[in-house]
């Protein structure tokens, strides 16, 4: 496939590099010379300095012939100019960045179709949406979802349970239409067996029906409750506005805290149950007064990382249940969790994930990191003529160290056992390791 990425932040620098790795022929864009010298160092790729809007970059660029173009720079209008040229100009698909809800029509984050443009995304209103999850489940500190949103997979940290912790899992009574998939434990992933008992600390992944994934929360926590009731956001920008109107749609008592005395009265004239504070959110005494605390969770968003993260410790240290950070630059992410973080999101991250899980095509339709790298989910799609199908499970050679964790299809969803079987059609998703993953590909293709 002939794609052409323009714009270098961290969104179009993980595109490239993970469609350069999948052997694709990737031409990348960027004004700036020292990020375009700097990737063609690193990545097979053809890199143009150049403007992204201009008709004369395109035309060098041989956009005729692409069949993606990925406008993912920062300004909106740019992203969306260059999409609509390159759409003109005969490239067969076309995505474009877009941040502002100024140019999108709801909350969604997502959007097919908008302005001529094959996929508009957002990558602040996509972290709001998921905050909003992390919140509806607070002992969660992840959460995915899979063949088409009927899957989901949620991530908890597990502290003592007797019901739960050294038992092993062939003994638990995990509810029905639920999977433990995968366990992280002191930084190693691993892909558990019946006889595998769960410690205190390790971090659990549970997939299964979107619609049973509650009872799992409820299972493995050892919360009074599971959903919050009380947020305090910090930053009143696209992501906390947007995650306060999500939380009031659901009934959730909101606190905004912004410094800008401006955007608080825009806050205020939008928002109808929030409470607005005009302040800063690394002052601990406006913390206090606002019972952070007590909060079930802190979400600090504003647009600098070193606040998120200061602000964040503070909330942990005056007892708040979970801490929910914005993380601007990816590479912090692991710092985040080892200063006692409970979740973090990347909205550049984030958004580029998701354009990667629309790119895909054939087989392969998505692929998730686990702990930066150390596992990785596959969201496969099962073609005809795949040796899996009409097979039991028990009877294929699946290779070490990986697990089918659902199957969805017109058969619904199933959490398979030894006995299942994959037809034509379905959705299947694996967990397994980077080692493996070349093994667990040619598992599924074509005879």
């Amino acid at each position: 496939m002939n794609v052409v990425v323009i714009g270098l932040g961290e969104v179009g620098k993980h595109i490239a590099k993970v469609l350069s790795q999948e052997n694709h022929n990737i031409t990348v864009i960027d004004t700036n010379a020292e990020a375009i010298a700097a990737i063609d160092e690193r990545l097979d790729v053809r890199a143009i300095v150049g403007r992204g809007g201009s008709i004369n970059t395109l035309k060098d660029a041989e956009i005729s012939k692409a069949d993606l173009v990925i406008a993912v720079t920062n300004v909106d209008e740019v992203n969306i100019l260059t999409a609509l040229i390159a759409k003109n100009l005969g490239a067969k698909k076309v995505v474009a960045r877009v941040d502002s809800s100024d140019y999108l029509p709801d909350n969604r984050g997502f959007y097919q179709g908008l302005y001529g443009i094959d996929l508009a995304i957002s990558p602040e209103i996509l972290s709001a949406v998921e905050i909003s999850k992390l919140t509806v489940y607070l002992g969660a500190s992840y959460i995915e979802e899979f063949a088409n949103d009927q899957v989901m997979l949620m991530q908890l940290k597990q502290t003592a349970k007797a019901s739960v912790t050294g038992i092993p899992l062939s003994s638990l009574k995990i509810p029905p239409n639920l999977l433990v998939a995968t366990i992280i434990r002191d930084g190693k992933i691993l892909i558990p067996s019946g006889d595998t008992a769960i410690q205190e600390g390790d971090k659990v992944s549970v997939i299964g029906k979107k619609d049973n994934i509650r009872k799992g929360a409820e299972f493995f926590s050892t919360l009074d409750k599971i959903s919050a009731q009380k947020v305090v956001l910090l930053g009143g920008g696209e992501i906390g506005y947007s995650v306060a109107k999500f939380l009031e749609d659901q009934n959730i008592s909101v606190t905004l805290i912004e410094w800008k005395k401006s955007r608080c009265q825009v806050l205020a004239e939008n928002l109808k149950k929030a409470v607005i504070i005009n302040g800063d959110g690394t002052d601990i005494e406006i913390l206090k007064q606002q019972k952070v605390g007590e909060a079930d969770v802190f979400v600090p968003a504003s647009k600098r990382d070193e606040v998120n993260l200061m602000s964040g410790l503070l909330a942990k240290e005056l007892g708040c249940k979970k801490t929910i950070a914005i993380v601007h630059r990816p590479d912090y992410l692991p710092v985040y969790e080892h200063l006692g973080l409970d979740a973090t999101i990347s909205p550049r991250r984030f958004a580029a994930n998701k354009i990667l899980k629309y790119v895909r095509s054939g087989e392969v339709i998505s692929v998730t990191d686990i702990e930066t790298g150390e596992g990785e989910i596959l969201e496969f799609a099962v073609p005809g003529g795949s040796m899996v199908v009409g097979k039991k499970l028990k009877s294929l050679k699946i290779p070490k160290g990986t697990i089918i964790g659902a199957i969805a299809g017109k058969r619904g969803v199933i959490i398979p056992t030894g006995n299942d079987i994959i037809e034509a059609g379905d959705t299947v998703i694996v967990f397994t390791t980077p080692k493996v993953r070349p093994k667990v590909e040619n598992l599924f293709k074509t005879i």
